[in-house]
């Protein structure tokens, strides 16, 4: 074993560099819209020529992985190769075929290690993806990823063919195959890890913006395949305008010669999708009943295409610089101004039922229903729109009478809200689904939780909520057709989880605090004084100890009681 303290030693930096890789992971995922904790750990087998040092080494900062998980893998890795289908491919150069042996080693590594950390995660409900390995000192190492099987049901992955193999793709695989192909690039540094700061693997942006790249390089279309960035031409597409007019529109990908396609009009001459304002001005003539056809990059007319067992791939214009990337009624995908995200649920099931009875703790079910059904209404309209509910409903709408237009109480209905919805200003409704006025332009003083960056609409919304004595909530539906809640309360989490990982980190120590540290750092809000108090003591004798040899320590920021925080956030 090399100089140092850790037994699954294979070079210096190797905790530095899995850091980097699980922030690069964590960071993907908040930024495309990923509600999740994503694991991140480096599996290393030790070169065949080398008889020092462990076997099989593990690079993870809470030991969950047992090196047992791997006995024998250097005999399976052995017996797959010759077995590998590979083996049966044959290249015309000298050069591929020298290096053939070697690719196909590596290739039976991380799929004998993704084979034991797939077994072993999905008991923990986890989906495991690995990189091909690369050789760091005495070991060739692979980078592997693990995300919660929920991710999938949430965004369920599609089949696409290439060569007449069909393969499973989808938004989020595409970001996940991005960053492992980061951890391989930034394995070839000099000393990966080494520096927390360099430019060894890409930002975030830049991982998101070529994985959606990658994913528009999908054969939507069996057969064919694009010609041109489809990601940069559809966004500037977008971003394009005709005669200073910005419209809805859509564009479908067929084959020109689909038995299922109909044309409106059919262009002897088919249109480059990257000659952007040609394309923009093609874009004008699509309508709810027909589309602009492309055949991958190349416009070829307007028409549409019937039903078929395999619904169609689309792409939605929404407005200027948005459109959605879409598959029948699955959106895959979604770009704003250039930044690819996934779709988002206008808000759960679970999560709108908590929300709404923490903030009206009396509201009955049948009003919750109501409001639920309301929620669903709004979301398919082509507009923006917005809806409050507040306690003193009646009152405030003959305060604000000026300002909106007082209607008889009558109970909010589909037929209602469409109408209601065509004129400026904010629908208002009492906590049993009674609506009182519509029109309402919104009151209140400056709030903290206003932006400059969104809309007059949804700051309206924020600063009559905030100015509330009472409790009130709104509902604010943007052009772009994402949701704000207002307030949308911060999720409850289990108060003995927060309890027990305190209780950790008080004996912790430098070589196996960093779990229990991510786990607080990512719940300040739910720690009360106390608790600050006894981590904030743990973190200063942490950080106190002694460095070993390639060991870096991150100073923590202290932590501090929120003053938003209450019992409430809490559940047994």
């Amino acid at each position: 074993m090399k100089p140092g303290t850790m037994s699954d030693f294979m070079w210096e930096y190797q905790s530095h560099f899995r850091f980097s890789l699980g922030y690069l992971a964590k960071r993907v995922f908040e930024l495309i819209g990923a509600e999740i904790e994503p694991n991140a750990l480096l599996v290393g087998l030790r070169h065949p020529e080398v008889s020092t040092g462990n076997p099989v080494c593990i690079e993870s900062e809470d030991g969950e992985w047992p090196v047992a998980l791997f006995d024998r893998i250097m005999d399976d890795v052995t017996a797959a190769i010759p077995k590998h289908p590979k083996q049966r491919m044959y290249y015309g150069d000298e050069a591929s075929m020298r290096q053939k042996p070697h690719d196909i080693r590596r290739l039976a590594i991380a799929e004998q290690v993704q084979l034991r950390l797939e077994a072993e995660g999905l008991r923990t409900g986890r989906r495991t993806f690995c990189s091909t390995p690369h050789a760091v000192g005495d070991f060739d190492v692979v980078c592997a990823l693990q995300v919660p099987e929920d991710l999938f049901r949430r965004h369920p992955v599609f089949n696409a063919v290439f060569n007449q193999e069909a393969f499973e793709t989808s938004f989020v695989l595409c970001c996940i195959r991005q960053i492992l192909e980061e951890g391989q690039r930034g394995l070839m540094q000099p000393d990966p890890g080494r520096q927390l700061a360099s430019n060894a693997m890409r930002s975030a942006p830049e991982v998101i913006k070529k994985a959606a790249a990658s994913f528009m390089r999908t054969p939507f279309i069996e057969g064919r395949y694009a010609g041109c960035d489809l990601f940069d031409a559809i966004n500037d597409v977008s971003q394009a305008q005709y005669e200073g007019e910005v419209r809805p529109g859509r564009l479908i990908f067929a084959a020109s010669d689909d038995p299922n396609l109909s044309f409106v009009l059919k262009f002897d001459q088919p249109a480059e999708l990257t000659q952007t304002r040609w394309a923009r001005k093609l874009l004008q003539m699509s309508t709810s009943g027909s589309a602009l056809i492309a055949d991958y990059n190349r416009i070829v007319g307007l028409g549409n295409l019937s039903d078929v067992s395999v619904p169609p791939v689309a792409v939605d214009f929404l407005g200027h610089g948005q459109w959605d990337l879409r598959r029948g009624d699955q959106v895959l995908m979604r770009s704003r101004f250039g930044d690819a995200r996934l779709p988002q649920e206008m808000i759960g099931k679970e999560r709108f039922i908590d929300n709404i009875r923490r903030v009206f703790d009396s509201i009955e079910e049948t009003a919750i229903g109501r409001f639920r059904g309301v929620l669903d209404v709004l979301a398919k309209l082509p507009h923006g729109s917005s809806l409050v509910i507040a306690s003193d409903a009646a009152s405030e709408a003959e305060r604000l009478h000026r300002q909106g237009t007082v209607i008889s109480p009558t109970p909010l209905s589909g037929a209602l809200i469409e109408s209601a919805t065509l004129i400026d200003g904010t629908i208002l409704a009492d906590t049993n689904g009674i609506c009182h006025a519509i029109g309402v332009i919104l009151d209140g003083p400056a709030s903290s939780e206003s932006t400059p960056s969104r809309g007059s609409r949804y700051n309206s919304a924020v600063r009559y909520v905030d100015a509330a004595s009472v409790p009130r909530m709104a509902f604010v539906i943007s052009e772009d057709r994402t949701l704000d809640v207002v307030p949308l309360l911060r999720r409850t989490v289990v108060r003995s989880a927060i309890e027990q990982a305190v209780a950790a980190i008080a004996t912790a120590t430098s070589h196996n605090f960093h779990k229990v540290r991510a786990f607080l750092d990512d719940r300040r809000f739910y720690l009360d004084e106390e608790q600050c108090l006894k981590v904030n003591k743990a973190l200063d004798r942490i950080e106190a100890e002694p460095l070993n040899l390639g060991q870096v320590m991150i100073v923590t920021e202290r932590f501090k009681p929120h003053p938003a925080f209450n019992q409430s956030y809490l559940r047994d």
